[in-house]
């Protein structure tokens, strides 16, 4: 039925009318007592004011008129303050919390422990829901966690009796893809020892270690579409070649490497696989080149990206991945040139000893290639990555069920074994921080003092903290540089071979300058230096004992290259991430090392190395939790205030292990004195503590992994 203007407004006001009818009536029945006694002292003053209205008022007589009048407004307002009480009590079905329901007062989450084990842990404890835990058939309760534990065939059934208290608790359950892939059949992982391996080139089985000969099996069950991460120096190279030449008759061969081991890769094919004929192999390398029938093609990820057209045309049966951390990031041109290539490989290898740098976020690109039905980009984030939603879309930048990623990992596509584990006869390596005399640091500048405030303030946008570092890590370098010349010098003295890693080309150039002014001859290796140059000095440095040191740039030589004729690695600057650290230092430290092998980190006060420090541990603590363990702690670094000239004294550290590892306020750092030095009895304490608050400093300063 249709009304008119009119009639509505009609309506409206009979309906406001009513209203207004009711309250007054709610008013009267409240304060009756009241409103007769104004309404009998109004009228006394009406019939005495109309008698004679020229009468003089006595004093006071406006005064109870006011007195009256209050009161009759506190009584309305306190009847309305009733009103409006009683109305905002009112159901109301609109409203969002009647609507949804209320908020679960308890919440829970579900995840994987073991292949065939899964979890539910709740915030706080619930009676009915633990009677209801003890009626399924396979649980267990772990009294260190303080949870409960069922086997994945009862899922379904768990949930089902959950549903009953859906208004006291919720549960955040498994994905489906977590619960399809464990699941799944494991047959193929049993049949790895059955693997037959005589279909690959005798020579290369021949050279293969039990754990690399286990690496190749493993790939080979995975149909050749795995990622293999283990550890730096452990033969990623020749466990790939292996598994590619198991599945040889699917070739064209396409490897994607940095552009600093594209040779190497070409040398260990020439070696380990003599059965190949050498012009099999092709390297593409420039955007002029073609692709003419051949079985193996070695490319870089510049180059691939800039010629990829010639690449599209062509058809890969197999493709393997060199340092696959390079394409972390689904919205490069790297991942989105490689992708289609990948999609129609039978088989994709991808290698890595880092595969996640810094966050889980980076893992999915490189699981997408090889499993592309494996989990979406944002369900993967809120599982894995703590998403958040932000005004801007959602932040992946955190970590959450680790210890399911990684079970997830292990169980689809991953294998990893870390050189402790595989390989006892290596030796050790230890890591020492130096501590930068402060006398040759020029700390301290007006330009740094004011970096270092704006850090501490809590109001910087992400952008604006990130371009505050960047600008103090390059002030940071021509400050430490004095120092570092001087320790370089004394290490340049002792004639024994070293790796020096820097950043920045003024500490690279102020190295150089050290090294030519005491006449030792040494390589350098930066983003300056080509392939068959960066080839050429690599065989220089490890042939020939008079090369002394090795400058190398942190970014252009953290991969591809061995190093093993030096057993001391110099990092004259910090990076802020731990991945390209650990793959640094293991240039020296890998298959071919026979001595020990010394790590040092030179920090100073007062720098950017009080931020970058502590940001690095924090990346890495991620990453441990993950299972992509780098063995990058401080509990096993010693500290110590070296000093390289007469003027400075000697200060040793060794920080308490026992302690540090339960994270109490009473980590402190035991100091070392140097009988019959009364100067290092004053310093030793205070160093101490401003090491330990840098050791404790847990802040984060934005994405640093985009830096160049």
């Amino acid at each position: 039925m249709n009304y008119s203007q009119e009639e509505i407004e009609k309506k409206r006001l009979l309906a406001l009318q009513r209203k207004q009818h009711a309250q007054t009536k709610s008013n009267f029945c409240d304060s009756t007592n009241n409103k007769n006694s104004i309404l009998s002292s109004n009228s006394n003053i009406t019939r005495n004011e109309n008698k004679s209205t020229n009468v003089v008022k006595p004093f006071g007589y406006n005064k109870t008129k006011y007195v009256n009048f209050k009161a009759k407004f506190r009584n309305k307002l306190n009847n309305c303050n009733t009103n409006f009480n009683k109305q905002k009590e009112r159901f109301n079905p609109i409203t969002t919390q009647n609507f949804f329901g209320h908020k679960s007062k308890i919440t829970g989450k579900c995840y994987m422990i073991s292949d065939e084990r899964f979890t539910l842990e709740t915030s706080s404890y619930f009676t009915p829901l633990i009677e209801t835990l003890k009626t399924i058939p396979s649980r267990s309760y772990d009294m260190k966690t303080k949870t409960w534990n069922f086997l994945l065939k009862d899922y379904e059934t768990l949930m089902e009796k959950i549903i009953n208290f859906k208004s006291d608790i919720q549960i955040a359950g498994l994905p489906k893809a977590v619960i399809q892939i464990f699941r799944r059949n494991s047959s193929s992982e049993k049949a790895v020892d059955n693997i037959d391996l005589s279909n690959i080139d005798p020579h290369l089985v021949e050279s293969l270690m039990p754990f690399q000969r286990e690496g190749v099996c493993y790939g080979i069950s995975k149909n050749g579409r795995c990622i293999i991460a283990d550890d730096m120096g452990l033969g990623k190279t020749i466990q790939a070649l292996g598994i590619a030449h198991y599945f040889r008759s699917n070739w064209p061969l396409l490897i994607v490497a940095p552009s600093s081991v594209r040779y190497q890769w070409a040398e260990t094919i020439y070696t380990f696989l003599p059965s190949v004929p050498a012009q099999y192999v092709h390297q593409f390398s420039s955007t002029k080149d073609f692709l003419d029938n051949n079985k193996i093609v070695i490319t870089t990820y510049d180059l691939l990206v800039r010629a990829a057209d010639v690449f599209k045309r062509q058809n890969f049966g197999f493709v393997i991945l060199d340092e696959s951390h390079a394409l972390k990031n689904v919205k490069t041109a790297r991942f989105q040139t490689v992708q289609p290539l990948v999609s129609k490989a039978r088989h994709v290898l991808l290698l890595s000893g880092t595969p996640a740098l810094s966050r889980p976020i980076e893992l999915y690109s490189q699981i997408n290639l090889i499993m592309p039905t494996f989990m979406g980009y944002q369900e993967y984030g809120i599982r894995y990555c703590a998403g958040e939603k932000v005004p801007y879309g959602w932040n992946f930048t955190g970590s959450s069920n680790m210890q399911e990623l990684q079970l997830l990992l292990k169980h689809t596509c991953v294998i990893r074994r870390l050189k402790n584990d595989v390989l006892h006869q290596l030796p050790k390596k230890k890591r020492e921080v130096v501590i930068l005399d402060a006398g040759l640091i020029k700390a301290g500048t007006e330009e740094m003092k004011e970096m270092s405030k704006k850090l501490k303030r809590t109001v910087l946008t992400g952008i604006e903290r990130h371009n505050t570092l960047v600008q103090y890590y390059y002030e940071s370098s021509i400050a430490k540089q004095k120092a570092i010349c001087d320790y370089t010098s004394k290490l340049l003295k002792a004639k024994q071979k070293c790796i020096i890693f820097a950043h920045h080309h003024n500490v690279l150039d102020a190295i150089c300058d050290v090294a030519e002014s005491m006449k030792t001859k040494y390589i350098r290796i930066d983003g300056k230096t080509n392939s068959e140059r960066k080839k050429e000095q690599v065989d220089k440095f490890q042939s020939c004992n008079d090369y002394v040191a090795a400058v190398l740039s942190i970014t252009a030589a953290n991969a591809g290259i061995t190093l093993t004729a030096a057993q001391l690695v110099v990092f004259a600057e910090l990076f802020w991430n731990p991945g390209i650290l650990c793959q640094a230092e293991d240039r020296a430290h890998r298959i071919g090392q026979g001595e020990n092998v010394v790590i040092q980190y030179l920090v100073a006060k007062q720098t950017v190395d009080d931020y970058l420090w502590p940001l690095i541990q924090k990346k890495m603590n991620v990453l441990n939790e993950a299972g992509l363990d780098q063995e990058f702690s401080f509990k096993d670094i010693d500290v110590r205030n070296q000093t390289v000239c007469t003027k400075q004294t000697t200060l040793d550290f060794s920080v308490d292990n026992q302690r540090y590892e339960h994270k109490t306020d009473e980590d402190i750092v035991q100091c070392k004195e140097n009988s019959g030095d009364t100067l290092l009895e004053s310093l030793s304490s205070a160093t101490a503590d401003e090491f330990q608050e840098l050791l404790e400093f847990n802040e984060d300063f934005g994405d640093w992994d985009d830096m160049k």
